[in-house]
């Protein structure tokens, strides 16, 4: 169970702690506060590189950015080109339901509006969004060490709370999660959705994709439990599909599921490097960075032969949050030593670079920084490419 509980742990490494940790480019002198006051936190993780496709007439796929594009062409409507569906954005919160951990499943869209829609005249395209409350632990399902290419699973993510937003913005978005987990912590009101996520691993000249599709149904389990079964699984991706890369996808999902991790009950310590690795982590969540080093550097005193670069990863974060710029490097340098033997978490592990590029570049080498920051975007480390872009 230990070695198991390690494996998965060794997924949370991930692009949210490079976004907490570039933050502090906008001030140099000042701690970004990470723990917020609010209901609902900060995106956690965000996934955009999404290809739709679509099997047309039974004998060709077609594909489209972000779309699964209409294959029957008898459709003019202007609102067509919108598609059968499409996914613009995908994001993952956090908040607590009565005193339990719960993720938050964004999903953003375009929509079709007409200024007339009586007469279908004035088009034109609106955004809008749902969003899935569930069960935090939820997430370590998504993507199993164990599924083999091919094969498909069905996840039931058991929604607590849910919603639709049109035309939103940023606070939108916050006070329609934050109003539905309230009515439904008061008993308020009844969730009117649940959520199946599809997922299929597959390899295509030599390189890792995901299929996936996401299928809105209602809570009663009559109408849900057909998508779990083999036979039914098994057709989920023959006309139509959603496709990312799956070192993307694996890093959508596991940059969030630090969520899961439960904090010890209040007055015990841990007494395993599992248990003070975890603890220091959730520390580093909440943004209490003096006593994640504590306690990261007790995990590293109990097993310090250990190859787990994650727990030297998450310390030279939080040194680098207190302005410890030497102490961070030694500790990124260690975790740099440290490559997984499985090639699907070197893009998670390549982190590890894009983070030393960034400390490095508060420390003025920018050789150094341009070095790290290439060597993580060969690791197909998102924002990587972007840095080198904006900085060189």
């Amino acid at each position: 169970m230990r070695v198991f509980c390690l494996i998965f742990i060794l997924l949370l490494f991930h692009s949210t702690v490079d976004a907490q940790f570039w933050k502090k480019k906008k001030s140099n002198e000042q701690l970004v506060q990470e723990q917020s006051e609010q209901i609902v936190s900060h995106v956690k993780s965000r996934l955009t590189d999404i290809t739709g496709w679509v099997l047309k007439e039974n004998t060709k796929w077609i594909s489209g950015k972000n779309i699964i594009r209409n294959p029957d062409p008898k459709y003019t409507l202007p609102d067509k080109v919108l598609g059968l569906d499409n996914i613009s954005e995908m994001e993952i919160r956090e908040s607590v339901v009565d005193g339990k951990p719960v993720a938050v499943l964004v999903l953003k869209y375009l929509t079709a509006k007409y200024e007339f829609p009586t007469i279908k005249e004035g088009f034109y395209v609106g955004k809008g969004l749902d969003f899935y409350v569930f069960p935090a632990e939820k997430l370590l399902h998504v993507l199993p060490d164990t599924l083999a290419n091919g094969s498909t699973i069905s996840i039931n993510f058991e929604v607590i709370a849910s919603g639709k937003v049109e035309n939103y913005d940023s606070k939108d978005i916050d006070f329609e999660i934050a109003t539905a987990i309230q009515r439904t912590s008061e008993n308020r009101t009844v969730n009117p959705q649940n959520l199946i996520l599809g997922v299929m691993p597959y390899t295509l000249d030599g390189k890792d994709h995901v299929k996936f599709k996401v299928i809105k149904t209602f809570p009663s389990e009559k109408l849900y439990q057909p998508y779990l079964m083999d036979d039914i699984k098994g057709q989920l991706f023959k006309k139509s599909y959603f496709e990312t890369k799956r070192s993307t996808f694996s890093t959508f999902f596991s940059s969030a599921s630090v969520l899961a991790l439960t904090d010890m009950p209040v007055g015990e310590e841990p007494t395993d490097f599992q248990g003070y690795f975890i603890k220091g982590v959730r520390e580093y969540e909440r943004g209490d960075y003096y006593n994640a080093i504590t306690d990261l550097t007790n995990a590293i005193r109990l097993q310090p032969n250990q190859l787990f670069y994650p727990v030297y990863s998450y310390r030279g974060n939080a040194k680098f949050k207190l302005n410890d710029m030497e102490g961070a490097i030694l500790d990124l340098d260690k975790a740099v030593t440290l490559k997984p033997a499985d090639k699907q978490y070197l893009p998670l592990w390549g982190q590890v670079f894009l983070n030393r590029g960034t400390v490095r570049y508060f420390m003025k080498d920018r050789e150094g920084a341009r070095s790290d920051w290439q060597r993580a975007a060969e690791l197909s480390v998102p924002k990587a490419t972007e840095y080198l872009q904006m900085y060189f």
